[in-house]
């Protein structure tokens, strides 16, 4: 019955996810094959092979901007294929499934135990996490598994149980901790030689923005009636962090 019980309890706390098609590439791989085949084709047509109908081609050179199209349209072209789809290259190179439990992350032959994480950053424009260890470095994105937003959370939460309490441990031992741009003592934050001290600071949130197709999340932090902003992708252990100043100010 015990060996049941503890059976039933390890399958309850692994989470297994499998590989998913990232399918928002192949809008990113038709307008890269299709900028270069335009090109290729405004180029042929000096050797009278047309690739597409003449009018066409005519209307090209003729457009004001002909010579910026025909010079930069196939490096965009390029662009798009192999760093703005370059998750489809990334989907063919995962393993099937990736599973999370309370020792370890597993993909395929790569195996990171939770205690041997350094530091955790949150990159939301490109969907992924990178997760320092002694190993290396590992580039989990999150949009090629199943139930993103649960695999988010569980790598997360288990980062951060490894490595709050070195942080106490840290600020109770008069040292201060750097999380990117932001330093972290027993006084309180600082930011480019700006303490805020801890009776100062009166609230804390994660805002999402979107601006010029680029999405963020940002950290604000509000003190004396000045609000803070800083890209999370900047703050090395953003969700640690996040959850030392949540235990600090509720305290």
């Amino acid at each position: 019955m015990r060996v049941l019980f503890d059976t039933a309890l390890e399958a309850s706390l692994k989470r297994s996810h499998t590989r998913e098609f990232p399918t928002h590439v192949l809008y990113w791989l038709a307008a890269g094959f299709a900028l270069i085949y335009v090109v290729a084709a405004a180029f042929l047509s000096f050797g009278k092979i047309y690739l597409l109908p003449q009018d066409f081609i005519k209307g090209l050179f003729r457009y004001h901007s002909a010579q910026i199209v025909l010079l930069a349209g196939i490096p965009c072209g390029l662009y798009f294929i192999f760093w703005r789809a370059s998750d489809l290259f990334s989907w063919l190179a995962a393993p099937p499934k990736l599973v999370v439990d309370e020792e370890c992350l597993r993909a395929g032959d790569t195996r990171i135990a939770w205690r041997n994480v350094s530091a955790i950053i949150t990159v939301q424009n490109h969907d992924r996490l990178v997760l320092r260890h002694r190993g290396g470095t590992y580039r989990l994105r999150l949009n090629l598994w199943s139930d993103a937003d649960e695999l988010y959370a569980h790598v997360t939460d288990h980062v951060v149980d490894a490595l709050i309490d070195g942080v106490h441990r840290q600020v109770n031992a008069g040292k201060t901790v750097q999380f990117g741009p932001l330093s972290l003592s027993g006084a309180g934050l600082t930011h480019k030689k700006r303490l805020m001290r801890w009776d100062d600071i009166e609230s804390i949130r994660f805002q999402d923005e979107f601006g010029d197709g680029v999405s963020t999340r940002e950290l604000i932090i509000a003190a004396q009636g000045k609000p803070l902003k800083i890209d999370e992708a900047r703050i090395v252990n953003a969700p640690v962090l996040l959850a030392y100043l949540s235990q600090r100010l509720a305290s």
